[in-house]
């Protein structure tokens, strides 16, 4: 579970801050080259958001559960009432889910 830091941000723009400094993801990412050749059109090009993990489960402890919300982005705010349920139970389950820092 994570709080998003940051406001979303092109693939283009998008920097990770690693042992040796700040870099372009575009310049130190694996899949480079096949995220580089969708970058140039803003309908194809992926986006990032800095996440704050503020909780984790192994695998094999992961929450699943006829009746939890579901979406197939990475990064989405619950904002509609059917998010509830799903809030509630993993408030549950992330015991730091409102931690600060």
């Amino acid at each position: 579970m994570g709080r998003v830091t940051e406001a979303v941000q092109s693939i283009n723009q998008f920097k990770i801050v690693t042992d040796s400094g700040e870099h372009a993801c575009l310049d130190i990412l694996k899949n480079a080259n096949r995220l580089r050749e969708k970058a140039i059109d803003p309908e194809k090009a992926e986006y990032f958001v800095r996440v704050q993990w503020l909780d984790n489960v192994p695998d094999g402890n992961a929450i699943t559960e006829v009746g939890l919300f579901g979406n197939q982005n990475s990064v989405c705010q619950p904002t509609t009432p059917k998010w509830r349920h799903t809030v509630e139970r993993l408030k549950e389950h992330f015991p730091h889910w409102d931690k600060k820092s």
